[in-house]
């Protein structure tokens, strides 16, 4: 199938146009600036979910590592001046507004040097786009890029609920000590259809005592308008698409996952909310009761000592559980398999997130969308149902992302400058090369992007300009 896109047909005018305005120019026109001679400083905010690329991986080895494409001040490093790089892990949700995307305030919006690119794992729909690109001097289609730059698993996290004063336990027949959920469960939880621990029983999960069964499972969701969010109500679309009833009306899962109904959930499931931002913050309102279930991207679950042994994992009370990742027949002989967020499964060391063999869809369209231009949020994973792909590793992954410009010189009204745009694509030319660190993703907790997201990356990285 051909993805056809709007934002192409408008743009190619512009271009057209471009191109003209390109011959044009005299012979003494200026190339592009050289690597490392940009701003001294920039900043970026947003996914918290990227929290842990950023501040241990792609922040380090950029500001002080020895690659050629790094900007340590190190020989070979272009101009030699070394850049550093703060990022703000406030929520995807708090990137886009920064940037203009529902925006309550104009006084929230920024394009200096402090707020040069913006992390999210909601990749910006068309309305959100075009809410960007109407900050800009002249408003221009396809100056906005969404640069894909890793993959993650969102883990389902629990804290068995409480029965006379005893913590209950749990085992199955595919992950003794712990629990696995099938994706009708999961959705269900969510719906507010399933109430209580009991309704969690395939995959011969069983709670001890039995008395636990009866307990209210209590479902949490994040604070605020989050990536994470957006990922895990995609997933559960793919699950039920059908409309449910919300303060907002009857909404999908699909329509639920994006902009301001990002913090909205179905009426019927009583969910409970942190009192402030952030995928810790999740964490913390989950832990903090026993009977409750949440959702946040493995690699903050794993830094969180009560989800990894001694103090949780199997036999425990709280970890983290297996979801289903294939399925075949039905009804009383149906065979699920389930896979777990990380590769290594629970354990107190970091490793790869189970997301390596992850199959994407992108709706209709083909995956991926031929560009960083095009617009990215309709990008899911699969449902690993009967007719369906087989997911071959963990189902419940996402990927995530940068977003930067094409013209930073449409915002220089705004503040931005030649350094800064300079600076932004010294840092994204270097965390989409296969150099800024693989190893190291698969070493905390994140996957690599696929090599076909990768390619489009790293051409939409090298664009990125004043």
């Amino acid at each position: 199938m051909k993805f056809v896109s709007a934002r192409r047909t408008m743009s190619a005018c512009i271009l057209s146009a471009a191109g003209v305005a390109a011959m044009a120019l005299p012979s003494g026109a200026s190339a592009a600036p050289e690597r490392c001679s940009g701003a001294p400083s920039i900043g970026g905010q947003g996914s918290s979910l990227q929290k842990v690329a950023q501040e241990k991986i792609w922040i380090p080895a950029f500001t002080k590592g020895s690659n050629k494409l790094a900007c340590a001040g190190a020989k070979g490093q272009g101009a030699l001046k070394k850049v550093e790089v703060a990022y703000n892990p406030s929520g995807s949700g708090a990137g886009l507004r920064s940037w203009g995307a529902e925006s309550k305030s104009p006084s929230e919006i920024v394009f200096g040097v402090t707020n040069a690119f913006v992390g999210t794992d909601e990749p910006p729909n068309e309305a959100q786009v075009k809410e960007i690109e109407n900050q800009e001097s002249t408003p221009t289609p396809e100056t906005l890029e969404t640069i894909p730059v890793a993959q993650e698993a969102v883990a389902i996290i629990v804290d068995l609920p409480e029965v006379g004063g005893v913590h209950c336990t749990a085992t199955s027949t595919s992950a003794p000590g712990r629990l696995v959920i099938s994706d009708q469960e999961l959705e269900e939880i969510y719906a507010g259809k399933i109430k209580t621990w009991g309704g969690i029983s395939g995959g011969g999960d069983e709670l001890k005592p039995a008395t636990c069964d009866s307990a209210t499972i209590t479902p949490v969701v994040r604070f605020d308008q989050s990536g994470t969010t957006h990922i895990f109500k995609r997933y559960l679309n793919l699950i039920e698409p059908a409309a449910l009833e919300t303060s907002a009306g009857p909404k999908t899962w699909s329509q639920l996952s994006e902009g301001s109904l990002n913090t909205t959930w179905p009426t019927a499931a009583g969910v409970i909310r942190p009192g402030a931002k952030g995928g810790g913050e999740l964490i913390k309102t989950v832990t903090e009761a026993p009977g409750r279930i949440g959702y946040v991207n493995v690699a903050e679950a794993r830094e969180h000592a009560a989800f990894v042994p001694p103090a949780g994992g199997d036999g425990t009370s709280t970890f983290w559980l297996k979801l289903e990742n294939s399925s075949k027949g039905s009804g009383s002989k149906i065979k699920m398999t389930y896979a777990d967020p990380a590769s290594n499964e629970e354990s107190g060391t970091a490793a790869e997130s189970n997301c390596g063999k992850t199959a994407y869809t992108n709706g209709e369209n083909p995956f991926p969308p031929p560009a960083v231009t095009e617009y990215w949020n309709e990008v899911t994973t699969s449902v690993p149902g009967p007719g369906e792909v087989k997911e071959k590793g963990y189902s419940l992954c996402g990927l995530t992302y940068d977003l930067a410009f094409t013209k930073y010189s449409l915002l220089a009204s705004q503040g931005a400058t030649e350094a800064e745009a300079t600076s932004v694509e010294n840092y994204l030319t270097f965390v989409t090369s296969k150099k800024a660190g693989d190893t190291e993703l698969k070493n905390d907790d994140y996957s690599p992007l696929p090599k076909s997201v990768l390619t489009i990356a790293e051409k939409g990285a090298a664009k990125v300009a004043f």
